[in-house]
């Protein structure tokens, strides 16, 4: 894997950024995009006094009379707690949709790479994604930035999807398994805990003995989607808010990777993809029935082969629960 030393690419205008302070011609191009005039010169000079953010002029534009009466409708707007994590790549003039449990890190730490802003831990792309160190997501920019990007036709968006079974028992042996008792993931699985706890917060003798995946199936199966973990939602609500130019089939990442990488400027394209964060599972025909098993009866060095988790009745409930993931999923190796 090839890293260049490369200064950091801007997303697409850098007077957009959502926690910048307003330029003049930043507001006029908000007044436009949501009003469609420029801002009069009273509202410049207010702005101007409470030197307000970026940010700040959308909100009051968006909760104004005038916009509900005569709405610019923005193509991008946050309607779903994933649309804000869209990673705009700049360098492929691609927007990517992270997926949990879909390759996530390993995009993000090449996205990262390729915009000469590496983090040098493998899996710190989350944090410094997230907290707006590195303004590659969409929640960092303005909705008015982000239409100009929808509309621009070099522009794409692209996804990479999982085989939903996969994804399920990759998580469940995951979060509910090797990495169980790490606080990072707890922030993902104490709601789980506690629905078999009777509500109360799971204690450490609780999660150290742990679930099996047929109580993961159940809890899902049993709570609403809207409370599900981002890393167990279906992938589909990921994807609901806007159109796609290409799916990509996690087994044939290389196509993915061979797609964004035919889109970068030369000097760029020796900067390879490469996979982190990818545990090692068993291959073969599993040996016995692990659905009812705790993590201590299956945790070794590798992980068992998935199938050892699926039981008729499992592989019915996620073929239903999780039955257009499967469909787009057939559809992306079509693509890829």
């Amino acid at each position: 894997m090839t890293d260049l030393s490369l200064q950091p690419v801007a997303f697409a205008d850098p007077e957009l950024a959502a926690q910048m302070r307003a330029t003049p011609a930043a507001i006029d191009t908000l007044f436009q995009a949501y009003l469609g005039r420029p801002a009069e010169a009273r509202a410049q000079a207010a702005l101007k006094e409470r030197r307000a953010s970026v940010a700040d002029v959308e909100r009051e534009l968006r909760g104004s009379e005038e916009y509900r009466r005569k709405a610019r409708l923005l193509r991008d707007q946050d309607r779903s707690q994933y649309d804000g994590a869209m990673l705009y790549i700049a360098p492929a003039r691609a927007v990517f949709c992270p997926i949990a449990k879909v390759a996530n890190t390993s995009v993000k730490d090449w996205a990262l790479r390729l915009v000469g802003d590496g983090r040098p831990e493998p899996g710190m792309s989350h944090y410094w994604l997230d907290s707006g160190q590195s303004r590659m997501q969409a929640r960092h920019w303005a909705f008015a930035a982000r239409a100009r990007v929808d509309h621009a036709p070099d522009w794409v968006s692209v996804a990479l999807l999982r085989d939903p079974v996969d994804r399920l028992v990759s998580c469940y042996c995951d979060k509910f398994g090797r990495n169980r008792m790490q606080d990072s993931v707890l922030h993902h699985t104490r709601s789980v805990y506690a629905f078999f706890a009777g509500g109360d917060a799971p204690d450490r003798e609780m999660v150290e003995r742990g679930l099996s995946f047929r109580q993961f199936c159940f809890y899902i199966n049993a709570t609403a989607r809207e409370v599900q973990d981002s890393h167990w939602a279906a992938q589909w609500s990921y994807l609901q808010n806007r159109r796609w130019d290409r799916l990509f089939a996690l087994e044939k990442i290389e196509s993915f990777e061979a797609f964004l990488r035919e889109r970068l400027p030369e000097d760029l394209r020796e900067i390879r993809l490469g996979l982190t964060n990818a545990a090692q599972k068993t291959r073969g025909t599993p040996t016995r029935d692990l659905s009812d098993a705790l993590p201590g009866d299956w945790m070794g060095a590798r992980t068992p082969p998935y199938e050892a988790f699926l039981t008729d009745d499992i592989r019915g409930f996620i073929g239903d629960y999780y039955a257009l993931d499967a469909r787009l999923h057939a559809q992306a190796r079509a693509e890829s």
